[in-house]
């Protein structure tokens, strides 16, 4: 029998978050099955049975560090009150690093998205966004403003340490929604275009360490036997391009997207 509240192991991961990039691959865990139980949500409840087709896209920006803390797919139909259902594709969330926040922001504009976002400065907020709706009357709202205390009471500072509550409270609140209802494929594909763009550029970060690091100036600069400390260098820095690849793999990002940052001296 499952236990109605989060288990011991659970507190301690998320207790052991420090700042959002923490926060967000907790997040991801949760998504994918690895973490039962997450702040805000049902006790060893996953996410929702609507949701599923979006947990990889969402484990993806999760990963990066937009920390997302609702989500609905775009849909059309009868509800099980034999009522016609519309719905908008959203996403809500939070984040802290500028330049993400600015990619999400341009990916979404570029996609005719609805961007709506929040800080805690005190000043009148709008009440969000109609996303959910049934013979013309609005049942859900995304991109509403969230107060510090309404923050508390889903990223319980019990739950994640102070520490990682500091940076919630101090984000930016980032909610994206298609403005065409039923439709389900255009914001997702712009936040897997954002992930796909980060994770390439990743690649090329880590093919350019290798270079840097296996020139002969560097070895000798560095190391008092640069001919034997070469294969340990190179193998070091194999291992973080090979990894950054799987990530672009995992992304989405095709080899011939790979093989243009990476050039043929990593192949």
């Amino acid at each position: 029998m499952k236990l109605p509240w989060m288990s011991r192991a659970d507190k301690r991961r998320w207790r052991s978050a420090e700042n959002l990039q923490d926060l967000g691959a907790l997040v991801a865990s949760w998504l994918i099955g690895d973490i039962a139980s997450q702040p805000g949500y049902q006790p060893h409840c996953g996410p929702d049975e609507e949701t599923r087709h979006l947990i990889p896209v969402l484990v993806a920006v999760n990963r990066l560090g937009y920390v997302t803390d609702g989500s609905q797919p775009g849909h059309n139909g009868f509800g099980v009150n034999g009522h016609w259902w519309e719905q908008r594709a959203a996403v809500s969330g939070l984040v802290d690093d500028p330049e993400l926040r600015d990619r999400l922001v341009a990916a979404a504009e570029v996609a005719g998205l609805t961007v709506v976002q929040h800080d805690l400065t005190p000043r009148r907020h709008a009440e969000g966004v109609p996303v959910t709706r049934c013979l013309g009357r609005v049942h859900t709202r995304f991109g509403g403003f969230l107060s510090a205390r309404h923050l508390r009471g889903v990223w319980q500072p019990e739950i994640i340490g102070r520490r990682a509550f500091e940076k919630v409270t101090a984000a930016w609140q980032l909610t994206l929604i298609d403005p065409e209802w039923g439709r389900d494929d255009v914001l997702w594909e712009a936040l897997a275009e954002v992930v796909r763009r980060y994770r390439l550029e990743d690649v090329e970060r880590q093919a350019r360490l290798r270079r840097e690091a296996l020139t002969h100036e560097n070895l000798c600069r560095r190391y008092a036997n640069p001919f034997l400390a070469r294969g340990l260098v190179q193998e070091w820095h194999d291992e973080k391009v090979q990894a950054a690849i799987e990530e672009a793999k995992l992304s989405g990002c095709t080899d011939a997207d790979i093989a243009l940052v990476v050039g043929c001296e990593c192949d």
